[in-house]
């Protein structure tokens, strides 16, 4: 309770810090500006520019924020859109390449792989990557949960700790490049968003992976196809027998 409390004290004192040295620059902004105006002498002119110049960068700053975030709210409403009319997406179409996986001997392979963003240092993903509103993630660890049936278990219940509301299909067999793997789409809501989930596991004696992607709830018709694709370009190759 301490430590929060002396946490939040901190909090407060940089804000006011932080806030007492910008309306000090504006107050000196005006002032040179003003004095720069009336004598016209370069010291006063050098000061209300350098002064100045803070606040010409935060409005930059501001400005490209909000043409990013405009720009990022069409492209959600023209993918929204696309999904109602049930257009498929490009990714269908895309040629696909190879990504080798880290933790554990694998590869997987993604549409037009420039196109996606990779987001490092995120365990306890092996990979994970977004496009535009889209993301799929890899797990891979040298954990036998000696089927895929009871990694469906696990990874439901971490799912609802997380959601305030979930909801899951029953799992269904899927065969990729000669392993049966299970998948099940589960619809949750987290921090008031609401997703749909796709869910590809496999597991054996040795090694457990899970192949989670998601989306937003009404991008998922548009989306789905993709997921697919991606987790049917799975390989993974014979565990090692243990020494």
């Amino acid at each position: 309770m301490v430590n929060s409390l002396a946490f939040k004290m901190g909090q407060v004192i940089g804000v006011l810090v932080v806030l007492a040295v910008v309306v000090g620059l504006g107050v000196f902004f005006v002032i040179a500006l003003v004095k720069a105006i009336k004598t016209r002498r370069a010291g006063w002119i050098v000061a209300a520019v350098l002064s100045g110049l803070p606040f010409f960068l935060l409005f930059g700053a501001f400005l490209v924020g909000v043409f990013l975030g405009a720009s990022r709210a069409m492209t959600h409403s023209r993918e929204v859109a696309a999904s109602r009319r049930g257009e498929a997406s490009d990714l269908l179409q895309a040629p696909m390449s190879p990504v080798a996986g880290v933790a554990l001997p694998y590869e997987i392979s993604l549409p037009a792989l420039s196109a996606w963003q990779a987001h490092e240092n995120h365990p306890p993903f092996d990979h994970f990557y977004s496009y535009r509103d889209a993301y799929a993630a890899v797990i891979a660890e040298n954990v036998g949960m000696q089927s895929p049936e009871r990694l469906c278990e696990f990874t439901r219940g971490i799912l609802e700790k997380k959601a305030s509301h979930s909801a899951t299909t029953p799992p269904q067999p899927l065969e990729i490049n000669g392993r049966t793997w299970l998948t099940y789409d589960a619809d949750a809501t987290i921090e008031g968003i609401e997703l749909k989930y796709r869910y590809y596991l496999y597991a054996d004696d040795a090694r457990s992976i899970q192949l989670i992607t998601w989306t937003g709830t009404p991008l998922f018709a548009r989306y789905g196809p993709v997921f697919d694709r991606i987790a049917r370009s799975f390989k993974l190759p014979d565990a090692k027998p243990a020494p």
